[in-house]
Formats: C-alpha cells, sequence, structure tokens
C-alpha cells in the first residue's frame, strides 16, 4: 500500500473506537515497513490536542537538557522540539536538527528563524544511519516519535551511540496517536540491545519517556 495513503487510513482508524482490530493491524503492517510521517501530514505536528499532552519544554526538562549541551534531534520533523532545544541549550550550546525529508527541512528552518535560533542550530537533512557528526561530540541525542518509523533500528541506534560522548544520554518519546508507535518495552528492548543503559520512564496512557545512558 502506498505510504501516504497507509498513513491516512490508520489515523482515521485511530480516531475510531469500531476500528480497532483495523488499527491494531494497520500499525503491524507500518512496523513491518515503517517509513516517517508523510511531510504532507506536517500539520498535524502542531494541532492543540498535541500541545496538550506533549509540551517540549518539560519532556527535555526530564530528559535533562541544560544549558552548553550539544544536542542531536533525531528526526526533528518541523522543529518543534529543536527550537525549545535551541533555547534550552543557551548561547553555549549547539543542537543539530537531523531530518530525512527536505520539506520538513524546509518547515524547521522557519521555525527556527521565527524564533530567532538560527544562529545555535544546524540543520541537516539525512538519514539516521550516517550522521555528519564526529565521534563523541553530542551530550544528548533526541527521538521524538521517530525509532518506529526507522526501518533498521539497530542501525540507528549505532549510529546514536557513536556519536554521543560516553555517559551521554538518549531521550525517547513516542505518541500512541501517531501510526508508528512503538510500544516502551519494544523501545527499551531495542536500545538496550544496542548498548544503551535504561535510566527512568515516565508519561501518560497517550505518551512516555524514557532517558538512557550510553555506555562505552
Amino acid at each position: 500500500m502506498n505510504p501516504l495513503v497507509n498513513f491516512v487510513v490508520n489515523t482515521l482508524a485511530t480516531g475510531v473506537g469500531a476500528a480497532t482490530g483495523l488499527q491494531a493491524t494497520m500499525r503491524a503492517t507500518q512496523n513491518l515497513k515503517p517509513y516517517p510521517l508523510p511531510h504532507q501530514f506536517a500539520a498535524m505536528l502542531d494541532v492543540p490536542i498535541r500541545r496538550q499532552y506533549l509540551d517540549p519544554g518539560a519532556v527535555l526538562g526530564l530528559y535533562g537538557v541544560t544549558a552548553g549541551m550539544v544536542v542531536l534531534d533525531a528526526g526533528c520533523g518541523a522543529g518543534l522540539f529543536t527550537v525549545e532545544v535551541a533555547r534550552m541549550v543557551g548561547e553555549q550550546g549547539t543542537v543539530h536538527a537531523v531530518d530525512i525529508q527536505a520539506p520538513m527541512i524546509t518547515r524547521a528552518k522557519a521555525r527556527i528563524a521565527g524564533a530567532g535560533v538560527t544562529h545555535l542550530v544546524h540543520l541537516h537533512q539525512c538519514g539516521l544511519y550516517d550522521l555528519p557528526l564526529a565521534d563523541d561530540s553530542v551530550d544528548m541525542a533526541l527521538l521524538v516519535s521517530t525509532l518506529g518509523e526507522v526501518p533498521d533500528k539497530p542501525a540507528a541506534l549505532s549510529e546514536m551511540r557513536r556519536v554521543l560522548k560516553p555517559g551521554g544520554r538518549l531521550g525517547m518519546t513516542d505518541e500512541v496517536l501517531f501510526p508508528a508507535f512503538l510500544l516502551a518495552r519494544s523501545a527499551r528492548r531495542w536500545a538496550e540491545e544496542a548498548g544503551f543503559r535504561f535510566l527512568a520512564k515516565t508519561g501518560s496512557p497517550l505518551c512516555y519517556h524514557m532517558v538512557f545512558s550510553n555506555e562505552k
């Protein structure tokens, strides 16, 4: 099935209680052949209901983002978290925002410019398997509703470990309303198999957050 059609059907199924079985089937299909959120649906990342259960500042505080950090926003989408990270790391910090889709990078660039933090952010249009960053150069990596969209999860997590400093942190969030939602136990298993050490988990029925340490 065309990914765009798949996403529309899956999203509609999410909002219809009678379609629970179809929703489960479509989610299973998406997990077998993951794909990024189509850029045509970027506006969904800013709907008011999402802001009610997912506050970027609060989540980043849970992750432990502080001033002066070098942070990787892996799968930055339209830049919702990128802007808040830039504000939190401040003038002594740096943000690397990565997305595979050019239209998403364009949206993120506009949001970043509007927030006045362009000088703190480096945008990269690329996938997560070959990041344009040096080994041991990042204090924290973020995967916000991203890991479930990645076909080769071990490769992406291995690349996260490469660029993270020893003891650096990985912050992972996922949302049940998104088609590529990855169960917390599955996400934790992938991360631990890649060599990350689990630190903490919190969240709500709609959204969970986990933090891992990069053990080298």
